[in-house]
């Protein structure tokens, strides 16, 4: 069982994901609408996976918390595992989406707009996306969180 400081630390770092994921999709939105890109609009539908994420690796870290009951004499600290599981999957669903709606722009192309606006707001959130994936997975390590390694992992894909 994490102690309550711990955990109030666990937790600050899911809000810094969630905060992070919600960042990139408004800047990839807004790129997206600005320039045409399916590209940026599936990147934007990646940072929505990223929440989602996000959401479970706070409610894995909340219910992981919980103190022993007669249910789970260990405890709940598995929830994380789920968590884990999770951010797997959604890895690869965000990973079919991205390939479809490539391969549609592929068979019915049309020309981007703004392209410099695009590229710069995409490099603006992957460098949050790879400062706070590299946070997380730091505070994963140390807090031997399974669930803040696995989404800081998935941030940096």
């Amino acid at each position: 069982m994490a102690d309550v400081a711990q955990t109030r630390d666990l937790t600050r770092y899911a809000w810094l994901a969630i905060a992070a994921a919600v960042a990139t999709i408004a800047l990839k939105t807004g790129a997206w609408w600005v320039t045409g890109s399916v590209g940026l609009l599936s990147d934007a539908a990646e940072s929505v996976v990223n929440l989602v994420a996000a959401v479970v690796a706070l409610i894995a870290l909340k219910v992981a918390a919980a103190p022993a009951d007669d249910d789970h004499h260990f405890g709940h600290t598995k929830a994380e595992y789920f968590s884990a599981a999770v951010e797997g999957l959604m890895i690869f669903v965000a990973a079919g989406v991205i390939l479809v709606t490539a391969v549609a722009r592929f068979l019915s192309p049309r020309p981007l707009e703004e392209v410099g606006i695009g590229l710069a707001v995409s490099a603006v959130a992957s460098v949050i996306n790879l400062v706070v994936g590299l946070v997380l997975i730091r505070a994963g390590r140390r807090h031997n969180s399974i669930t803040l390694r696995a989404d800081g992992k998935h941030l940096m894909t």
